[in-house]
């Protein structure tokens, strides 16, 4: 039995938005961590509404990119 197409959609991959802020895509679930517009940090239950609980920005899914290593 091959893979479903959608196997991976639990690992998470670790991007920003534009080099800003910092956000983890689960799937097609987005969780802000750090927001890109007041870099504040969110909770982890508010991260996971895929917003910023503190200056409501909500991302564009077209400014993400892959996270670089540190």
């Amino acid at each position: 039995m091959s893979p479903s197409p959608d196997s991976h959609a639990g690992e998470s991959v670790a991007v920003t938005f534009r080099g800003r802020g910092f956000a983890r895509l689960r799937g097609k679930t987005l969780s802000v961590l750090v927001c890109p517009r007041c870099s504040q940090r969110n909770a982890p239950k508010v991260a996971d509404k895929g917003y910023c609980h503190w200056c409501a920005y909500e991302p564009s899914r077209e400014d993400i990119e892959p996270a670089q290593a540190a």
